[in-house]
């Protein structure tokens, strides 16, 4: 992870939906200098940047459940126009499809500065677009960048999605473990600009995002401790109409992620 001299300074908040990426996008603007977006179609200040510039590039992704992801190209470019132009006033010159990209967000980090904030659970279902991020990273010496590898029991977000969606829960576990394959697997490509952080241990202890404020340059202050809650841990145990147990495969992986047995299954399974 680098802080350093940077002026600029991006952090992007990799996780599935329903993880609680929301929270800690709100947590960062509101007590670590955080900006986000001011326009898009999307909810939660959602931009989708890396998804539709995957779109654009012909890159392949993954079908999502519940989603328009993936867009089509023409679709995909009309968008980053249109977010460019509403959060810059204008959409920057560029050489070609790529170059756009590249320059939209980095003027984006210029606009949104000293630290701009996205994220977009859409990013971690598709490694195409995760490519194209670290790509970005890599060619953007002048920004410091740090993405945060955000990831919440799968009980808890597949029932999180249910109530809230109506999402299946038998088919939205393996969305889930699409995201988490793909978060182990940037580990591996991210090194040090990647701090994996589970959702529980975020909420329960406030220091775990003392990183998020060394990187910022922001001290924490006394009324950010107690900001996130508690209340959703294990909403599902409260929750008599939810019957569901997860395929061994979602299990696993869960378990490697630090989760106990007895955080995944109940009497009712």
């Amino acid at each position: 992870m680098s802080s350093g001299p940077a002026a600029r300074r991006c952090i992007v908040i990799l996780s599935d939906k329903s993880s609680g990426s929301s929270a800690l996008q709100d947590y960062l603007v509101r007590y670590a200098g955080g900006r986000h977006v001011e326009k898009t179609r999307h909810n939660e200040h959602e931009t989708l940047y890396w998804s539709k510039a995957a779109s654009l590039l012909a890159r392949p992704q993954e079908k999502m459940l519940d989603s328009e992801v993936p867009l089509a190209p023409e679709r995909a470019r009309a968008d980053l126009l249109a977010l460019l132009r509403d959060n810059l006033g204008s959409v920057p010159a560029s050489s070609d499809e790529r170059d756009l990209v590249w320059r939209g967000w980095r003027a984006l980090c210029e606009r949104f500065a000293p630290l701009f904030v996205e994220k977009s659970p859409h990013h971690l279902h598709q490694w195409s677009a995760l490519e194209l991020l670290i790509e970005c990273m890599d060619a953007s010496p002048e920004i410091a960048f740090l993405a945060i590898g955000l990831v919440r029991n799968p009980v808890d977000v597949v029932h999180s999605s249910w109530r809230r969606w109506g999402s299946q829960p038998e088919a939205n576990q393996h969305e889930w473990l699409r995201a988490a394959r793909n978060l182990q697997r940037l580990d591996g490509a991210l090194g040090p600009r990647l701090v994996l952080l589970r959702y529980e241990d975020m909420v329960r202890e406030p220091a775990r995002l003392d990183f998020a404020h060394a990187f910022a340059g922001v001290p924490r202050s006394p009324e950010s401790r107690g900001y996130l809650h508690r209340d959703s841990i294990q909403k599902w145990r409260r929750d008599p109409e939810f019957r569901f147990a997860l395929a061994s495969p979602v299990r696993d992986l869960a378990l490697a992620f630090g989760y106990r047995p007895e955080d995944l299954a109940s009497e009712r399974d």
